[in-house]
């Protein structure tokens, strides 16, 4: 997801290696170092410039050999470690959870993946060549819409960071996507491009045909089913986080520090990025739907979900599915997964799968900057294929 925040790289990897602290521990296990992925997450703080960094690598087979991995700071202030289970916000991981609700929906004949959405919000989408008419609920789950995203125009951001507790409705984030021209004809072929006003507007749909809130929804279907005790969607105007969690930092130009902005108002992000969760839940998740898991999603249905839009503009390899990236591992196979990112913090998730289609283990990876441009993004791939592919690994 992006934004307006800048990037002050120097300033945060002089603040980690001043008070930073590395330590890895496999859950309810001894501290372990020198591993393959202890450097390449202490490479993300003290060569990529993000204060703190956590990766907790789970293996489904052996649910209680998590390994959580931290090299950096948690606060920079106090020089406080990265805590072990570490709540975060996961920005556009939050989409997975909501194609997930949607697709459910989809199998109960509620919404119809290639219908209009204007058979659900009537009206709504108008304006600027953007026609809600012509726009497929497939379109919006797998960003070949056309609908330009909205975050652009959010009042957040270094030159304005009290903008980030103003509250927006869903319409208040649809309006500011609308007052832009179509990116490209919905469906268009060859075109795709990454729109977090369709999320938002496919939470409209969800609450449209249910009658209850995306996020009562998102919780009832997905998180509480599989017990994931640490994911939440915050509550309207909650701005800081439940739990232990590391503080997130936003580059301001000239500002002596970083600033920090663990507290926003999550409407600025909405049903297309406002979850928050530990590595740990996120692992769970991702390796209940992706090895597919019947509370979740039907064969039939995590198949639609998996079919793939080969002209994904993401990063190399990647292709977006409906609500997934498949991404090609260094090691052979792929990984399913998401990433995600608000000031703040930004997030990878992945699940391994051979070239059989058999899942094994799953990773994410939090820093608590928002990732400024490729060299950061990749150094975050880089990192989730290390977790994945590392033999000593859990």
């Amino acid at each position: 997801m992006k934004t307006r925040s800048g990037r002050l790289i120097g300033l945060a990897a002089m603040l980690v290696v001043a008070v930073g602290g590395v330590v890895s521990v496999p859950a309810g296990g001894d501290p372990a170092s020198g591993s393959a992925l202890q450097d390449a997450v202490d490479k993300l703080t003290r060569e990529d410039g993000f204060p703190g960094a956590l990766a907790t690598v789970s293996d489904a087979a052996r649910p209680k050999r998590d390994q959580t991995v931290r090299s950096g700071v948690g606060d920079v202030s106090t020089g406080q470690p990265v805590p072990y289970d570490s709540r975060v916000r996961m920005g556009s991981s939050t989409k997975t959870l909501v194609a997930t609700v949607v697709l459910q929906l989809a199998e109960r004949g509620k919404i119809g993946l290639d219908a209009p959405v204007e058979r659900y919000l009537p009206g709504l989408v108008r304006g600027n060549d953007n026609d809600g008419r012509k726009i497929h609920i497939r379109h919006l789950l797998r960003h070949t819409s056309g609908v330009p995203d909205f975050t652009g125009d959010l009042p957040f951001g270094p030159e304005n960071l009290a903008g980030r507790f103003e509250h927006f409705s869903s319409k208040d984030l649809l309006d500011m996507g609308l007052a832009h021209p179509a990116t490209f004809q919905p469906g268009a072929k060859d075109r795709w491009a990454y729109s977090n006003t369709g999320y938002e507007l496919l939470g409209m749909v969800i609450e449209k045909v249910t009658g209850r809130s995306w996020q009562h929804e998102v919780t009832e279907r997905v998180i509480k089913p599989l017990h994931l005790d640490t994911m939440y969607l915050p509550r309207t105007r909650e701005y800081g986080l439940r739990g232990p969690h590391p503080h997130g930092y936003l580059p301001v130009p000239g500002a002596a520090r970083l600033a920090d902005i663990t507290e926003f108002d999550p409407s600025n992000f909405g049903a297309s990025g406002m979850l928050v969760s530990t590595p740990r839940d996120f692992n769970r998740f991702l390796s209940a739907l992706v090895d597919g898991d019947p509370r979740l999603l039907s064969p039939a249905m995590l198949a639609e979900m998996k079919r793939p839009d080969p002209a994904t503009d993401l990063w190399p390899g990647a292709q977006y599915r409906l609500g997934l990236i498949r991404t090609p591992l260094t090691c052979g196979g792929y990984f399913y997964g998401h990433s995600g990112d608000v000031p703040g913090y930004s997030t990878l998730s992945g699940v391994a799968v051979d070239a059989e289609g058999r899942t094994g283990r799953s990773a994410t990876v939090a820093v608590t900057q928002m990732a400024g441009g490729m060299e950061q993004g990749m150094s975050l791939l880089r990192t989730v294929d290390t977790a994945l592919c590392d033999r000593k690994t859990t």
